[in-house]
């Protein structure tokens, strides 16, 4: 019997996912539940990002190689749209396609972060960002801030207490996942100037950048004066042109650390598969009138929860989700056991405590998974269950 094969230390250290819990329940039940606990949307991606315009514009083999850097023209059309956007200066060499946002996050964390750095993960956050940090034995350090922000405490006051001289690099999110908020031009601002301070690099989630609400815009971290050079800005198609399955995403920033991501990245994935980059061109270089349809339904669904949700949350200024707080209802009861209850009642959330260690009796609510009608449903099925909860009867 051959021994075990050795496993790195740093698995020990990630956390299943809590989706992969619940979702196992779903076999339990007699019908699924509306999914408000999914990251994702039920619209179809542009026209031209779809399978048969793909296949109709794919030249050549599409099962060969292919170069690892990307598509030239992708890249090209990567650049093109950011500088319509106020991200300018950018050539191909400031763009890798990655295997999604995720990909370019966990490239992103093999190419700056060796053993023992610190990195600053402003909270509640995206949960697969601490398990990539984990990963490479570099030190997620959990920073509350959104709420802190908005309600008016200085970026200083914030970050400094948790800066040490192995602190590396700060990931932020904006529009946030999972409680969308959106950081202000003087927000980012004083972030950038406090990054600058301290030489740190800075990680930009942007993956939500093409949906903000109202009067709440966003605005490019790398665009700031002295932030160019020591930013990465990841983004992803999942999220922009309803793309997930197709798993691109873009890394991008200074080619002095990127050409070295990039040696890195042909060492782990290689290269994207053609017709997924092909179904991103089309996508990005055909997709305004989709934008602007889908800013408009997502913002629409965002009102709606607003107005009707019966929960303690702060509205959404952008992305896809609302952050609910539950604490007082839960009245010391684990959120997780509260969403696993709740699926009887027909839907599914997401529990807090995947956000952030300071998040339990917290819950994220998607508002783009479903469509109008099933949305108002899982709404009205909700407020049923938080009544139930605050009587202290059970679901």
């Amino acid at each position: 019997m051959p021994k075990p094969p050795f496993l790195n230390p740093n698995l020990q250290k990630l956390k299943p996912s809590v989706f992969t819990t619940l979702t196992a329940q779903f076999k339990l039940l007699s019908a699924p539940p509306i999914p408000l606990h999914l990251g994702d949307t039920y619209r179809a991606p542009p026209a031209e990002a779809q399978w048969p315009q793909v296949i109709g514009k794919t030249t050549g083999n599409p099962y060969q190689y292919a170069s690892p850097a990307g598509m030239e023209e992708l890249r090209a059309a990567v650049a093109e749209s950011l500088a319509k956007r106020g991200l300018s200066g950018l050539t191909t060499q400031h763009i890798a396609p990655t295997s999604g946002g995720t990909g370019a996050l966990s490239l992103l964390a093999h190419t700056w972060f060796k053993s023992g750095d610190e990195v600053l993960i402003l909270s509640p956050f995206w949960p697969i960002i601490r398990g990539i940090v984990d990963s490479v034995g570099a030190v997620p350090v959990e920073v509350p801030f959104y709420g802190r922000v908005k309600a008016g405490e200085g970026i200083d006051e914030i970050l400094d207490p948790y800066v040490t001289d192995r602190t590396v690099a700060v990931y932020v999110c904006s529009p946030n996942n999972p409680c969308g908020t959106v950081l202000s031009p003087e927000e980012l601002q004083a972030l950038a100037t406090w990054s600058q301070r301290h030489d740190l690099w800075v990680i930009a989630d942007e993956a939500y950048y093409d949906f903000t609400y109202g009067d709440h815009h966003h605005s490019f971290l790398a665009a700031l004066p002295g932030m160019a050079e020591r930013t990465a800005t990841v983004l992803t198609a999942s999220k922009s042109y309803a793309l997930a399955g197709t798993r691109v995403g873009f890394l991008i920033g200074d080619p002095a650390w990127l050409d070295p991501a990039r040696l890195m990245s042909t060492h782990i994935t290689y290269q994207l598969p053609i017709v997924c980059q092909i179904a991103a061109l089309g996508a990005i270089e055909h997709s305004a009138d989709w934008l602007a349809e889908t800013r408009g339904l997502y913002q629409r669904a965002a009102e709606r929860v607003q107005q009707r949700l019966q929960a303690k949350f702060a509205p959404a200024q952008g992305g896809a989700y609302v952050f609910v707080d539950l604490r007082e209802a839960l009245n010391g009861r684990h959120c997780v056991d509260y969403v696993s209850e709740l699926l009887r009642e027909g839907v599914c959330i997401a529990p807090g405590e995947a956000f952030g260690k300071d998040f339990e009796g917290w819950a994220r609510v998607c508002y783009t998974s479903v469509p109008p009608d099933q949305l108002e449903l899982g709404i009205d099925r909700l407020n049923r269950s938080f009544e139930r909860l605050a009587a202290g009867r059970p679901l």
